[in-house]
């Protein structure tokens, strides 16, 4: 049970544990004083005291100075824990904790029923550009990040946004994110031990994940990719090539910017698909392709040569094993994904 329903619920459970506890005081008092009371009436007498309805005395206790006694301690605990539980719902509902228990319930049914998809462990900087493009390209992924200010920057953004709040590096919110049926996961928290320790415990939950990472220090470059991280960006390196791209050759910059980050309707990408075996598009061309799906090829990759073949022929066959490179739309490329 969540830690909020836990504070929610525990004067309750104190209270009705307070019931039962006085209701097997006042019996045996009762018998003790010779009286043959059943216990149910005694706590019949209890729950009408605790609740204030007060109908009756049901055991008779302003004869006997000892029930008088208890039956007050009683009343004035009780009263306490009344007010306390009440005041624990108020702010349950007043500080939006309901409203958040629900919405977590929600966020965590659509996780299951997710497959093949990314998890984005930090969204404070780097992250929430990852998320940006991956929501502009229609691809499914889960947000985990510390930060409520920084989910709540993003979902003002993004509305749909499937998130979960809390450490990134715990082993049970992993699990929540779906990490065992995920495609990928990328580590952009605060600093390199964070990414690191987070590979080591993605890696043990899922061996076949796939894992991007930012670094800030060279040194720790190693130590990443030992740990088992697929591919590695530095912030600071990008950052200046770009810098330096800016100057030498703007026009490029701004084409594969374009490719990267439009924000037309089309939302046109620079995409890569490899071609699995059995699929029906093995033994077309690249025409025919662009013919059914209206798909660009600009380069493909041959894994047996590990060579690109840039501006390829329209008459090239599509064969099992290479990677298109293509342009397309995100509902071309999902399209294509279909067919191949």
């Amino acid at each position: 049970m969540d830690k909020e329903l836990r504070r929610l619920f525990r004067p309750v459970v104190l209270l009705l544990l307070l019931i039962f506890v006085f209701a097997t005081i006042l019996h045996l008092l009762c018998h003790a004083e010779g009286r043959d009371v059943p216990f149910l009436r005694c706590l019949y007498m209890v729950v009408i005291s605790v609740s204030t309805i007060g109908y009756e005395d049901m055991i008779q206790t302003t004869g006997s100075t000892t029930l008088s006694i208890v039956n007050m301690v009683m009343i004035l605990t009780s009263m306490v824990l009344v007010a306390y539980a009440i005041s624990n719902f108020t702010a349950f509902l007043v500080e939006g904790h309901l409203h958040k228990y629900f919405l977590r319930k929600s966020l965590l049914k659509r996780i299951q029923k997710m497959e093949q998809h990314y998890i984005i462990c930090g969204v404070k900087d780097i992250g929430i550009f990852v998320a940006k493009e991956f929501f502009e390209t229609k691809r499914p992924f889960v947000v985990i990040d510390d930060s409520p200010a920084a989910i709540e920057a993003l979902r003002q953004e993004i509305p749909s946004l499937v998130h979960i709040e809390g450490d990134a590096t715990d082993d049970h919110l992993l699990a929540q994110a779906g990490i065992q049926k995920a495609r990928a996961l990328i580590a952009c928290l605060d600093n390199d031990k964070e990414n690191l320790y987070l590979v080591m415990a993605a890696k043990e939950l899922n061996k076949n994940l796939q894992i991007a990472a930012k670094f800030i220090s060279p040194k720790n470059r190693q130590k990443l990719l030992n740990a088992g991280v697929s591919c590695l960006v530095s912030p600071n390196m990008i950052g200046g090539m770009r810098i330096a791209s800016e100057l030498l050759r703007p026009q490029v910059v701004s084409f594969l910017d374009r490719m990267l980050r439009s924000k037309t309707e089309s939302g046109v990408r620079v995409e890569e698909l490899v071609v699995p075996e059995n699929s029906p598009l093995i033994g077309k061309t690249l025409l025919e392709l662009h013919q059914k799906t209206g798909i660009l090829a600009i380069s493909t990759y041959d894994c047996q040569k590990q060579d690109y073949q840039y501006n390829p022929s329209p008459a090239q066959p599509i064969t099992t094993g290479t990677t298109l490179i293509y342009i397309a739309s995100p509902d071309q490329r999902l399209a294509l994904e279909k067919i191949i």
